[in-house]
């Protein structure tokens, strides 16, 4: 909880930092600038830091770049302008830093940059590493360094004491992302950020540490990369009502902003405030008034659910005080509960700053009132987790699971052809690699999560992201972590069976799964092999997978069921498994079919998760043996109770691969298959962001057996539209579909 004046904010949809085309280049020309620090802190403890730097511009045109980043967080702002936040998070050996361009925010004459630094200490997000407490700021040209390199110019520091941390209480379930504030507003600097402030009583921050570039062998310091994708977007969001209130009158015009509610002295005051929707960012409050009042804030998922994380706000009777969370708050219901004083307190505002990474949204889907509100709800909450990281959770954890990131990153490359957070996920999961040669389940994380189920998935992330983007700087940057992945499968054989046995880091997978999923990444690694030019891996991958499914149907078939069984000779059996052993060829071509369509007799077990679940879609998808509409997708959680973003990332995977039938089949989009299943649905109409540029879009009526419409595909992109085993060519541009 802090002060944060969002003044650009109000009614406007706004970048959390400016760019231009010269900032673009996001590499300074050099490092001269140094890592700074208050004198007086302890560098791993938590502390809220006030950095100021005050300087004069006289005849100064065009743009003023800065690189800038700190250890934990960072809010800058120029001339009292809320100007950007970060840095994104990342990991001690890739430790990013922000370019942006703040010639918007400057002006003729007295200048300043405010930049508040937050050190979380103990109570810091699993997924935020630290070294201690650190700004740098560095001037891209060396007019710019030259006026506000921190190190080599004078910069005024002060611990700002209002604050302290509200820790997050221990629960039944694993919480991981921001613990809460307490704030005691006497004790704030007001007015800190603005130009006029005098701070001439702040000490003098000190040098602690050179800037080392990523790439350098540079101690045990962070080592400097730039963002590698865009900015997270902004913008006010209102409550859309009130659920109830107690002691108070509150009514529309308070929800708005344009009516206060005031609470008279020595009153108790409880408000629940719906946001309609579930919805993540920086809640903030306006308040004057209300020495010696509390405000509690609990955030909720639920109206009558437990809440995890809470905020405290001691008012200190100032005028029109502007306070905001210090860092994410997702939530659908916020409880403020008040108790005022000696003295009323005034509420003029309250509302929530969305926050979420830059995308634009060109996917549509229209099918039936089913369909089209799991398309709406499911893409809402798939949003959710597109911050900086790709948060499968936001309510509890905030962190980025590889398994959960790759069907999340698939998701938002559909809706807006952008694929950054995607790669950026893929890339910090290659760099989380333990010594052993495995990946982390999930990163950045400060734990060591490892199993072999999330390092062989991330074999397929790979696989599904070259389908959609091709890359191949990204394949041959990560090429020797698969190999080092499948070597370390390879490794532990069972002596018994020959399948893969058991292995450090293996998680509950009985045998026949495990052995699905080895294959499945091995067939997925002899692709990526092949794309990065390695034919010798390409074919040995290849050759394994062949011996190994050959072992695997004699131990794990059971011809009286029809299906594969969990372990050899036994009699558990999962859709999961099979579908798996569907994709990785492992299945002979004449048992697929009535595989697939005893698997879509079967009903999905409670323990199936979405995970799997993704996986069984997808053979659907490369089979054409498809469920009209699951009933899993049917009996999803109300939007209020969905937490996680994957679940509802398959049902617009669904939607879109399957009853609209769009899917690639060679690297980069660049040939399609348009194969839909509409179900019960007489008409369906879809659009897919191409990651060239453009859409893939489907409108198309179905009626007694026949399909009719129109198929859009970009220029130079070509492919099949099938239905009912009958195929005709598709070329780019528009084209009618009669079959």
């Amino acid at each position: 909880m802090k002060y944060l004046l969002l003044w650009a904010l109000i009614g406007l949809s706004v970048t959390a930092y400016a760019q231009t085309p010269e900032a673009t280049n996001t590499m300074p020309r050099q490092w001269d600038a140094s890592w700074i620090s208050p004198v007086t802190n302890t560098p791993y403890a938590y502390g809220v830091y006030l950095f100021r730097k005050q300087f004069s511009l006289l005849n100064y045109s065009g743009p003023f770049i800065i690189h800038l980043s700190a250890d934990n967080y960072y809010r800058l702002y120029v001339n009292g302008r809320f100007a950007g936040m970060g840095p994104a998070r990342s990991d001690p050996a890739n430790w990013y830093y922000e370019t942006m361009d703040i010639s918007p925010y400057l002006k003729y004459g007295d200048n300043s940059l405010a930049i508040e630094v937050i050190n979380y200490g103990p109570g810091r997000p699993q997924g935020q590493f630290t070294k201690g407490t650190a700004l740098l700021v560095q001037g891209h040209r060396s007019r710019e360094a030259a006026i506000i390199n921190t190190g080599s110019t004078p910069w005024r520091v002060t611990e700002d004491e209002a604050f302290n941390l509200l820790p997050v209480k221990p629960g039944a379930r694993f919480y991981g992302a921001f613990p809460g504030d307490s704030v005691v507003a006497q004790y704030h600097p007001w007015g800190w950020e603005q130009t006029a402030y005098k701070d001439s009583s702040w000490e003098k921050a000190i040098t602690v540490a050179p800037p080392v570039p990523q790439g350098s062998s540079g101690g045990n310091g962070r080592l400097l990369a730039p963002r590698p994708f865009g900015p997270l977007l902004q913008e006010r969001q209102n409550f859309s009502r009130l659920a109830s209130q107690q002691g108070a009158a509150a009514d529309t015009n308070f929800l708005k902003g344009t009516g206060a509610l005031t609470i008279p002295a020595k009153r108790k005051v409880s408000l629940l405030l719906d946001a309609g929707q579930p919805t993540t960012g920086f809640p903030e409050m306006l308040i004057s008034g209300g020495l010696d009042a509390a405000i509690h804030i609990t955030y909720k998922a639920i109206a009558d659910g437990n809440a995890t994380v809470k905020d405290i706000v001691r008012p200190d009777g100032g005028n029109r005080r502007r306070v905001s969370a210090s860092g994410y708050r997702s939530f659908r219901y916020v409880q403020l509960d008040i108790e005022t004083g000696k003295a009323p307190l005034i509420l003029h505002d309250y509302f929530n700053v969305y926050t979420q990474y830059g995308l634009s949204d060109k996917s549509t889907f229209a099918a039936n009132a089913r369909a089209d509100s799991l398309w709406n709800n499911s893409k809402r909450i798939t949003l959710l987790g597109a911050q900086d990281n790709l948060y499968n959770d936001p309510f509890q954890e905030q962190l980025q699971y590889i398994q959960d990131a790759q069907i999340q990153g698939l998701a938002l490359a559909f809706f807006s052809g952008d694929h950054q957070l995607w790669r950026n996920a893929l890339l910090q999961t290659d760099q989380s690699r333990v010594p052993e040669g495995l990946v982390r389940a999930r990163y950045p994380s400060d734990d060591r999560q490892v199993t072999v189920t999330a390092a062989l998935s991330w074999v397929g992330a790979v696989q599904d992201y070259l389908l959609y983007k091709s890359d191949k700087a990204l394949a041959r940057q990560v090429y020797p972590g698969i190999k080092s992945i499948l070597d370390w499968v390879d490794r532990y054989p069972d002596a018994s069976t020959g399948l893969p046995g058991y292995m450090p880091y293996k998680d509950s997978l009985p045998l026949c799964p495990l052995t699905a999923q080895y294959l499945y990444a091995l067939r997925q690694a002899a692709l990526i092999a092949g794309y990065c030019d390695k034919p010798g891996d390409s074919l040995s991958w290849s050759r394994n997978a062949d011996k190994l499914r050959e072992v695997l149907y004699q131990q794990c078939y059971d011809a009286d069921k029809g299906w594969y069984a969990e372990t050899p000779g036994g009699k558990s059996y999962s859709r999961y498994t099979n579908a798996m052993l569907v994709l990785a060829q492992a299945v002979p071509p004449r048992q697929v079919k009535s595989i697939m369509q005893r698997l879509l007799k079967e009903a999905s077990s409670p323990q199936e998760s979405w995970r799997e679940k993704y996986y069984i879609f997808k053979a659907m998808q490369e089979t054409g043996v498809t469920a009209t509409f699951p009933a899993e997708l049917q009996a999803l959680p109300p939007l209020q109770e969905q937490q996680y973003q994957s679940a509802c990332a398959v049902s617009n995977i669904f939607l879109l691969g399957i009853m609209a039938g769009i899917q690639s089949t060679s690297y980069g989009f660049k040939t399609v298959l348009i194969a839909p299943d509409p179900g019960e649905a007489p008409h369906v109409k879809a659009a897919m962001a191409h990651p060239d540029g453009g859409l893939l879009e489907v409108d198309l009526a179905f009626k007694n057996n026949r399909v009719t419409g129109n198929v859009k595909l970009p220029f130079g992109i070509t492919g099949k539209f099938r239905w009912r085993n009958k195929e005709i060519t598709l070329h780019g541009g528009p084209q009618e579909i009669s079959l």
